[in-house]
């Protein structure tokens, strides 16, 4: 009896070991193989291993631009939100500093900082007033990547953008003396590179003056330190391993958190002022040896707030070239301050807006981050489209929304998709 158990044992786990993995969807998005459950459980337990580890290092990680991932090592607030020098050997580093915020007034802005190598800033500005129309930052026109100022401390633009902070985690000053433009909506790109000068030359230049100081709401969330184990298992365990896969996972790695606060103050366009506006919103930091936008095929980040103070983000990257054909991510933080990382984000790519310029005006979707769940159904209020990436080789849809939750919160926010130009 006992042989022929074995017998059976072993034919079972040859039969299971011979089982082929399922197709991607699309080509494109991994699905949960045969080995997905252990896999699983082998990653969830090595990233909360090694969180833990870190939490209790003392010593002090000196190159945040070569940080590994889980976030070895002590960091400061101070040394997170300085401005750090580009290692030298590294051809495409980047520190990128990025607002959003809306209110229910129906006010929208974002405001995109990525400083390059050779004096370049990625940059993007859309500022939404109710009742009087959407404005975008010029450059958005032709070409995202601007002169910078060199400065140690600020995240500057020769067209007049200054980005600082005051007190680390704390507070942080934007201030503009330039130009801007009326929103060209929505477009679909199909080339990549410089849009043509004209577009430029034939809008109207208003004169505009901006003066926001952010400050916190609760602490940040380190996704080195904080981000789930779970979320990170179940978007790992769906990819064939390899060695590649885990060396390109370390050499992908960038050192990367968030914190919600509110933006206030004034701002002037076309010789009208508006001053006393309060909004809600979301600032982030990134610092990284290497950042390509055109490793990004596809990305959907859902970052907004709750008229209770509740304050998501969750977010579906796709980089099937390097790491992930389907990474989920995020965090909530409650009226209380408390934050809570997501573990599931039920939803998929392939299901939402896969198709060029077909990103859908109405979806829902479902969540959970610890304790809590969420239903939610997101509209589409209105549409900004423009290029990013040192070579232009993608796009953005910034979609201004407004959320609702099964329990009937109402909130408003960001819709961040992102396609690669080509190839697609």
């Amino acid at each position: 009896m006992l042989g022929v158990l074995f017998i059976a044992g072993v034919a079972l786990f040859v039969y299971y070991y011979l089982l082929p993995d399922p197709d991607k969807v699309l080509q494109v998005y991994s699905q949960p193989g045969k080995w997905y459950w252990l896999k699983f459980h082998l990653m969830r337990f090595a990233v909360a291993h090694k969180q833990q580890k870190t939490a209790k290092e003392t010593v002090k990680v000196d190159d945040l631009m070569n940080s590994e991932f889980g976030g070895g090592g002590m960091r400061s607030n101070k040394d997170l939100e300085s401005k750090h020098t580009f290692p030298a050997d590294k051809k495409s580093p980047a520190e990128a500093v990025f607002f959003d915020a809306s209110n229910k007034e129906g006010y929208y802005f974002t405001l995109g900082t990525a400083q390059r190598k050779d004096n370049i800033i990625n940059l993007f500005f859309i500022l939404r007033i109710p009742g009087k129309g959407t404005y975008m930052a010029p450059e958005m026109l032709t070409n995202t990547n601007v002169e910078s100022v060199p400065s140690t401390t600020e995240w500057a633009t020769k067209g007049g953008w200054k980005v600082k902070c005051i007190e680390p985690m704390k507070k942080w000053t934007i201030s503009y003396n330039g130009k801007v433009v009326q929103s060209t909506g929505k477009r679909i790109f199909e080339s990549v590179g410089p849009d043509s000068e004209e577009n430029l030359k034939n809008a109207e230049q208003i004169p505009a003056t901006i003066e926001f100081t952010w400050t916190n709401f609760g602490d940040h969330f380190d996704f080195d330190k904080s981000i789930s184990p779970t979320s990170i298992a179940h978007s790992l365990a769906k990819e064939p391993w390899s060695k590649e896969l885990f060396e390109k996972l370390k050499d992908s790695h960038q050192s990367h958190y968030e914190q919600f606060g509110f933006i206030e103050g004034s701002f002037t366009i076309g010789g009208e002022k508006v001053e006393n506006v309060r909004m809600t919103s979301m600032r982030d930091h990134t610092i990284t040896s290497y950042r390509n936008w055109s490793d990004l095929r596809r990305y959907i980040m859902m970052i907004y707030h709750l008229d209770d103070g509740t304050c998501i983000h969750t977010s579906l990257i796709s980089m099937p070239e390097t790491v992930f054909t389907q990474l989920e991510f995020g965090y909530v933080v409650t009226p209380e301050g408390v934050n809570y990382a997501v573990d599931r984000i039920h939803l998929n790519l392939a299901d939402v807006g896969e198709v060029k310029g077909e990103f859908p005006q109405y979806f829902n979707y479902t969540f959970e981050a610890g304790p809590l769940k969420y239903d939610v159904k997101v509209n589409i209020v209105e549409t900004v489209s423009f290029k990013i990436g040192e070579k232009l080789e993608t796009y953005v849809d910034e979609n201004m929304a407004t959320m609702e939750t099964s329990t009937g919160l109402k909130g408003r926010g960001f819709i961040e998709a992102e396609y690669r130009i080509s190839p697609y």
